[in-house]
């Protein structure tokens, strides 16, 4: 394992102080390292950059790569479901060589997870709540959710600045979605749902909330004055149907 504050510390303690300089700079140089979780250059200048803020999704998959180590093991159904995500918010590759260590260094205990979660809500807590629902994927992808990744979410959703009813929701949403169908849809099923709301998969984010919205408004019971039960049972499975439709199509698109 490399460790550039330690290798940075012992040069620069040996120029000034030789042996005992070098001795001392290799000391604070890895409290220093294994304080941050820096295993390479790059990670210490994403450190040093912005004021040591780390990105939205840096965020992320330090915290999916904690959850996914939470209960012991990572399971071959974690990657799996990391690399969908990074598919979902379109990677390219230099992104999807940085999730990847960042899923990695999120797996190590000595990094601090919950702090740079409470600064990325500082900052945009819209996103803050995207990294929490993106979790409860994660934490459910296996198909049961452990006391530690449990223990996680609450706290996680209490730093994101979630209530106590939205985090529920976004539970709910996600065991209903891991009982109704695959942790990611395939790109026919992607089709079936643009399609079930009346756009191409890759019309604007406008174009799919505009279509969404026509869609609800059509098919509501409200609408139905004087229909039947069972016409109105209708209606209701058919706004479920859109309703799901629609979050399928945006987290492929990776919009909120």
């Amino acid at each position: 394992m490399f460790w550039p504050v330690t290798l940075a510390g012992t040069l620069i303690g040996g120029l000034s102080a030789e042996l005992p300089g070098a001795l001392l700079g290799a000391v604070l140089g890895h409290a220093l390292d294994r304080h941050w979780g820096l295993r390479r250059w790059s990670d210490l200048a994403t450190r040093l950059g912005a004021n040591g803020e780390a990105g939205f999704e840096e965020v992320l998959f330090l915290c999916l790569g904690r959850l996914a180590k939470a209960e012991g093991r990572v399971e071959p159904t974690h990657l799996q479901l990391a690399r969908d995500i990074m598919q979902q918010y379109r990677f390219d590759e230099p992104a999807r060589l940085k999730a990847m260590r960042d899923f990695n260094r999120g797996k190590e205990p000595a990094v601090r997870v919950g702090s740079r979660l409470k600064r990325l809500r500082r900052r945009e807590p819209a996103r803050a709540a995207e990294v929490i629902d993106c979790c409860w994927r994660m934490a459910l992808v296996t198909g049961s959710l452990g006391q530690r990744s449990r223990s996680l979410l609450d706290e996680w959703s209490s730093q994101a600045g979630l209530g106590r009813a939205e985090h529920q929701r976004m539970h709910q949403r996600h065991q209903r979605g891991r009982t109704a169908k695959p942790p990611m849809a395939s790109r026919d099923h992607l089709r079936e749902a643009a399609a079930l709301l009346g756009v191409e998969l890759d019309a604007s984010a406008d174009t799919i909330k505009r279509a969404y919205r026509r869609q609800l408004s059509r098919h509501h019971p409200d609408k139905m004055r004087g229909a039947s039960s069972a016409a109105l049972a209708q209606a209701g499975e058919r706004i479920q149907a859109i309703q799901e439709a629609y979050e399928r199509v945006r987290r492929y698109r990776g919009f909120r």
